[in-house]
């Protein structure tokens, strides 16, 4: 194994890891086993990295930017559906406690 090799590896599993979150369905499991990945490759990696491997390492830490980026637009766009979602509970609430006009008809079920 060259000593380039696990730097390169890391700069892959961030292409791939990219092109998971921006998957409309993200596959958690596919997912989660790249990280794990990553981290066994991390773990393995010197204290200092060699000066050549400065180059795989900025591609990885300039798609680790854009994954970062991609996971927060999509925490938002959750949230927002979150809060339609307790608005339309708040509104079918608000419709559930009125109580019906004096003489309405009430079917006996």
């Amino acid at each position: 194994m060259s000593t380039l090799e696990p730097y390169e590896r890391l700069a892959a599993l961030a292409e791939q890891e990219l092109a998971l979150v921006i998957e409309q369905e993200l596959d958690a499991q596919a997912l989660s086993a790249l990280l794990m990945e990553r981290d066994s490759v991390v773990a393995a990696l010197p204290g200092r990295p060699p000066s050549e491997a400065a180059p795989p390492l900025a591609r990885a830490a300039a798609l680790q930017e854009r994954i970062t980026l991609e996971l927060a637009t999509r925490v938002a766009e959750t949230k927002r559906s979150l809060g339609l979602v307790e608005q339309g509970r708040r509104t079918a609430r608000g419709y559930g406690d009125q109580r019906p006009a004096r003489g309405a008809f009430e079917a006996a079920g």
